[in-house]
C-alpha cells in the first residue's frame, strides 16, 4: 500500500464530506449541534429531511413521528471518564486548535507536577454565551492552580467574543504559563492521574509552555468547523518532581527534555509560528442509521518569517475515525492517524508509538526502536465491540453495559533523514506489510474495561493488562 493510496482515502472521504453537507437544510428554533452533549438525542431525519409537503397526508405525517422517536441516535456516545466532558471541555470535547494552549486539567497529578489544585473557567465552546460590562457574547475564561511538586503557580488567562447573528464565529487570545502536554490522546489525562497516583505509571511527557497566542474559529451550521492561531511560545524541560504512589514501586520514567541535538540536552527554546485546524463532523454524529465518521487534521508552522523562532517546521496530522454498526449489539470501529513532520523540529514535537491508545503490547514510546522520536508515522486501530443492544437506539451498543472487545493495533514510523521537505516524503517506501501488529481482547465498559494485549509478531510472550477507564478512540 503506497502513501499515494493513503491520500486518496482522505480525498474520496472529504469528498463524500462535502456531498453530505450539500444535503443539509438550516432550519429555526433547532437544537444548536455544537453543544456539548454526550448522550443519544436527536433522530438523523433532523439532519436531512426537508420540510413536509402542504399535500401530505396525515398518516403520512403520523408515520414520518412515529419513526423519529424510534430511529438511530444523533451522535456517538462516545463517552468515559475523560471523553465525555464532564470535568472540563478540553481537550476531548474542543477543536484541535486549542491544544496549541496549555491543556492539562485543574485538578491531576503526575510525575512533573506531583499535585496540582486550581480552578478553571472555561472557554465559550460555542455555547457558553457570555458578558462583561454590558457588552454581550464576550467570556473571559482561564486557570489558576498551584503545583506542589514543583511549587510554583501556573496560569492561563484569555478572553473571547462571539461575532455574527447566529454566533458562528469566534475572535480570543490567551496568555499562559503552565506545564503541559502533547500525548493527551494517548490516554485521558484524568485516567493518568489515576495510573500515576496508584501505580507510579505516568504515561504522558510534559515540557513548561509560557508565552501567549490569538485565535479565530469558524464553524458551519452542521458538519465543519476550523479555525487559526498565532502563538509565540517558550518551552522549556520539567525535570521529575514527584515519585509518589500508593501502590507497587516507582515506575516513573524519566520525562524527556524539550530536544536533544548531537548528544546534548536542550532545556530551552521558543517558537514562533501558525497552527490551522479543520473537523468535519466533529461531535459525530450519525451520517447513516449504521454508519459514521470523522476527520480532523491540524498543521503547526513555525518559522522565522512569523518572529523570533530556534526551529523551522512544518507538523502535519491527520485522523479518520468510523463507527459501522452491522448489526443489533456490534460496532466496527476505525482510527486511521497520519503524521508527517518537514524541517528542523524539536524532540518534544516528533512522533513514539507504543503503550496505551496506541500499540498497547508494547512499552510506552518504544519506537521507532534505536532512536529518540520519528518524523513519519501511521496508526491504524481496529476496534470489534460486541455487547448489549440499545433497541431504543437502533441496536446500539449500549456502553453502560459490559461488552466484549476484539482488537487489532497496526503502526509504523520512521525518522527521515534525507530530503524531507514535502509532506509525503518518507512515505514513497512504505508498505502494509512493514507494520507492527498488537492485537487483543477486552471486556467492560466505556467507563471501566480490562484489556489484554500481545505482540503479535512473537504471541509467547506474555500479554500486557491494562486497566482503562476511556474508549481507546
Amino acid at each position: 500500500m503506497s502513501f499515494r493510496l493513503i491520500i486518496i482515502t482522505f480525498l474520496v472521504l472529504a469528498t463524500a464530506s462535502i456531498s453530505l453537507l450539500a444535503q443539509t437544510t438550516v432550519g429555526t428554533g433547532e437544537e444548536d449541534p455544537f453543544i456539548n452533549d454526550p448522550f443519544f438525542s436527536k433522530p438523523i431525519e433532523d439532519f436531512f429531511q426537508t420540510s413536509p409537503s402542504s399535500n401530505a397526508d396525515s398518516s403520512s405525517t403520523k408515520k414520518s413521528t412515529s419513526t423519529k422517536k424510534n430511529r438511530n441516535l444523533k451522535r456517538v456516545r462516545n463517552e468515559g471518564l475523560d471523553y465525555g466532558g464532564y470535568f472540563e471541555a478540553g481537550p476531548y470535547s474542543s477543536n484541535p486548535l486549542f491544544t496549541a494552549y496549555p491543556s492539562l486539567p485543574m485538578v491531576h497529578f503526575n510525575r512533573a507536577n506531583g499535585l496540582f489544585l486550581g480552578a478553571r473557567s472555561e472557554r465559550m465552546q460555542w455555547y457558553n454565551y457570555g458578558s462583561i460590562l454590558g457588552i454581550s457574547n464576550i467570556n473571559p475564561h482561564g486557570m489558576l492552580g498551584y503545583s506542589f511538586g514543583r511549587d510554583e503557580w501556573q496560569y492561563e488567562l484569555g478572553l473571547e467574543k462571539h461575532f455574527g447573528a447566529q454566533r458562528r464565529l469566534i475572535i480570543g487570545g490567551e496568555y499562559y504559563n503552565a506545564v503541559t502536554s502533547d500525548d493527551y490522546w494517548r490516554i485521558g489525562t484524568t485516567e493518568n492521574t489515576i495510573s500515576s497516583l496508584l501505580a507510579g505509571y505516568d504515561f504522558l511527557d510534559y515540557y513548561k509552555q509560557e508565552g501567549w497566542g490569538m485565535y479565530l474559529l469558524a464553524r458551519s451550521f452542521r458538519y465543519f468547523e476550523g479555525g487559526v492561531s498565532y502563538n509565540v511560545n517558550k518551552f522549556s524541560t520539567v525535570p521529575q518532581s514527584s515519585s509518589f504512589q500508593l501502590f507497587g514501586a516507582d515506575n516513573y520514567r524519566l520525562n524527556p527534555p524539550v530536544d536533544v541535538r548531537y548528544g546534548q540536552q536542550i532545556d530551552t527554546l521558543s517558537t514562533t509560528g501558525l497552527s490551522f485546524s479543520g473537523v468535519f463532523n466533529p461531535k459525530t454524529f450519525m451520517l447513516t442509521n449504521i454508519f459514521t465518521f470523522s476527520i480532523s487534521g491540524k498543521l503547526e508552522i513555525a518559522d522565522p518569517a512569523f518572529g523570533n523562532t530556534d526551529y523551522e517546521f512544518h507538523k502535519y496530522t491527520a485522523e479518520i475515525i468510523s463507527y459501522l454498526n452491522f448489526e443489533p449489539g456490534s460496532i466496527l470501529k476505525h482510527r486511521l492517524m497520519v503524521g508527517s513532520i518537514t524541517g528542523n523540529a524539536p524532540l518534544m514535537k516528533e512522533f513514539n508509538l507504543g503503550g496505551p491508545g496506541s500499540l498497547r503490547a508494547l512499552p510506552v514510546k518504544s519506537l521507532p526502536a534505536g532512536s529518540l522520536s520519528g518524523n513519519k508515522m501511521v496508526l491504524s486501530t481496529f476496534e470489534l465491540q460486541f455487547g448489549s443492544p440499545n433497541y431504543g437506539y437502533g441496536g446500539w451498543i449500549d456502553f453502560d453495559d459490559f461488552y466484549l472487545s476484539l482488537f487489532l493495533d497496526s503502526g509504523w514510523i520512521n525518522n527521515n533523514t534525507s530530503f524531507n521537505k514535502r509532506f509525503s516524503d518518507g512515505f514513497e517506501d512504505f508498505e502494509v506489510s512493514e507494520f507492527i501488529h498488537n492485537g487483543g481482547i477486552g471486556l467492560g465498559t466505556n467507563f471501566i474495561r480490562a484489556e489484554l494485549a500481545w505482540d503479535l509478531r512473537d504471541t509467547s510472550i506474555d500479554p500486557v493488562l491494562w486497566i482503562r477507564f476511556n474508549p481507546t478512540f
